[in-house]
């Protein structure tokens, strides 16, 4: 046995919670599901289980630990984060700007590949700080230490949290691109570029002047 059975069902509510919450990983793929529809929504939420993927793999190997305990390591991913949420945010005004007056504008003038929206979920994700520490101060909680092999352990819990993660990301996602099919006819999609845009920009502002202990 690898995983305490206790302590992983009690681990299971919690990771559960936590994926359901509201944030930017939500916004982004609902962002991409309305501007891309189903393909977009997918593509997406893989995106960000790639990057929650490899963040529960750099924490089981102890690089999670390096990162959090290095003030300049820290930092430069902060700001890497930063910067690219608000490279994403300004991309999003610009197609709100771009279709203003614009009825009817046609998809393939705003279609992006699934190739592009993965790399974006995956950078977004990776470059997030936040989600290194978070994985450093909860999964060991639920770690055994008596059944040993305590990176592999970590590793599983953090894949638990993703694979629920991801299943609500593609459920939310994959109605937005229906809800973006009834409302084609409308300017909505438009104003959620411009909705999106703001708070993209807005999560770069908070995560570059936010501090570690922050949530």
């Amino acid at each position: 046995m690898i995983l305490d059975p206790t302590l992983t069902a009690a681990y299971v509510v919690v990771a559960a919670a936590l994926a359901v919450s509201p944030g930017p990983d939500v916004l982004f793929v609902v962002a991409n599901g309305m501007r891309h529809r189903a393909t977009g929504a997918v593509a997406a939420a893989l995106g960000i289980g790639a990057g929650s993927a490899l963040h529960a793999l750099a924490a089981a190997l102890g690089v999670s630990a390096l990162i959090a305990a290095s003030p300049l390591a820290f930092d430069l991913l902060r700001y890497g984060g930063a910067l690219y949420l608000a490279w994403l945010g300004v991309q999003a005004l610009r197609s709100f700007f771009k279709d203003r007056g614009i009825e009817n504008a046609p998809v393939a003038e705003k279609a992006a590949s699934p190739v592009q929206v993965f790399r974006r979920g995956l950078v977004t994700n990776i470059l997030n700080p936040k989600v290194v520490v978070f994985y450093l101060a909860l999964l060991p909680q639920f770690v055994s230490l008596e059944l040993g092999h305590v990176g592999l352990q970590i590793f599983l819990l953090g894949c638990i949290h993703n694979v629920l993660g991801v299943a609500f990301l593609l459920a939310v996602g994959l109605a937005a691109g229906k809800a973006a099919g009834w409302l084609s006819t409308t300017s909505f999609g438009r104003w959620m570029d411009g909705v999106a845009g703001l708070f993209f920009i807005g999560l770069a502002v908070r995560l570059a002047i936010s501090g570690r202990a922050d949530p």
